[in-house]
């Protein structure tokens, strides 16, 4: 077997060729960095370093740390949702808005995602809000009626569901292997795919040369083009939260750092409605949840750009996925050591 040799100065650009996590030139065209917000990845942020600026990117996954089925991210398009305000809102103490722009499902094993997109995704939720509330009321009175009282009006009055207008698309995410790093999606007739990077060994000792440390991610599209570049702090895990001095992020802890560069084939907003819109049927025979086929919305519009939306929150799917993996690889090795200890 050939040896591999990595003889690239620390500060070269990185290619395809020398494997290297650190950035390409010419120097990119955003930068954003990764913060968790609360305990057990609750709240995630894609923000400045600064941290005066409002966030560009927020995710909120109520029950991240469990099963499949329970794990439900909404990725919004502004800061924290919370303190969003504005001169319209209740909340307007903050001028930013924030609304969520998509929302996913996974597989066991983090081998799968479905991800929906779109400014009608907004739309989408409120309805579905609509409805549960109507449901609440309508059980509420019947609870009433069995013990023979009268209705009592709702306090809020209840609104119809309303048409999606705004952009709702779908496209599906895979893990190539079986726990491979490599992850690929397509967007627009093009395919992308997130994969691991690796920092060799040195030395002539037991897998020198050879064995590597694989952590940061890179995004490279069908010609192996760099499109973006993650790079993790590898000893996140072990520090403490940076404090900001007040809402709407008191405390936010740094996971890295994620680089667009420009010149990548990524396509436009418009370049991606155009190919969605185009015949064949956008699903191309993939099976997708109802939920997220029952609300499509290929001719609505879309205000933000889909593919710097696409890319972040891919970028995050892909590194909460490897740092839940880890936990569960593990737990999994704990179960089979007890069977055998019975």
């Amino acid at each position: 077997m050939a040896s591999i040799t990595n003889n690239t100065p620390p500060h070269q650009p990185f290619t395809a060729q020398n494997q290297d996590p650190s950035p390409p030139s010419p120097p990119p065209t955003y930068t954003l960095n990764l913060y968790r917000r609360l305990p057990f990845g609750r709240k995630h942020l894609f923000a400045h370093s600064d941290p005066t600026q409002p966030a560009q990117y927020f995710i909120v996954n109520p029950t991240p740390q469990k099963h499949h089925n329970t794990w439900r991210p909404i990725f919004y398009r502004g800061d924290n949702p919370k303190y969003a305000g504005g001169p319209d809102s209740p909340n307007n103490t903050y001028s930013y808005t924030s609304s969520p722009i998509a929302r996913a499902l996974r597989t066991s094993l983090w081998n799968s995602f479905q991800i929906q997109i779109g400014d009608g995704v907004n739309e989408v939720l409120e309805n579905k809000a609509r409805v549960k509330k109507r449901r609440r009321y309508e059980r509420r009175q019947k609870v009433r009626r069995f013990f023979r009282r009268g209705e009592k009006p709702p306090k809020e009055p209840l609104e119809e569901v309303q048409e999606v207008e705004g952009l709702v698309m779908v496209f599906k995410m895979r893990r190539e292997g079986f726990l491979g790093r490599t992850v690929k999606w397509g967007l627009g007739g093009k395919e992308y795919k997130w994969k691991g990077t690796r920092s060799l060994k040195k030395g002539k000792g037991f897998g020198g040369r050879v064995k590597g440390w694989s952590h940061d991610l890179k995004l490279v599209d069908g010609d192996a083009k760099v499109v973006a570049t993650f790079e993790k702090d590898r000893w996140a895990s072990y520090k403490r939260s940076e404090r900001t001095g007040g809402p709407p992020n008191r405390k936010r802890q740094y996971l890295g750092k994620l680089r667009r560069y420009k010149g990548a084939d990524t396509l436009s907003t418009e370049a991606v409605l155009e190919s969605i819109r185009s015949p064949p049927f956008p699903l191309d025979g993939e099976k997708f949840a109802e939920k997220f086929t029952k609300d499509l919305k290929l001719e609505g519009s879309h205000s933000g750009e889909l593919a710097e939306e696409v890319i972040a929150f891919t970028c995050w799917i892909v590194v909460e996925a490897e740092h839940r993996l880890r936990y569960k690889i593990l737990d999994l090795i704990e179960e089979i050591a007890e069977e055998f200890k019975e």
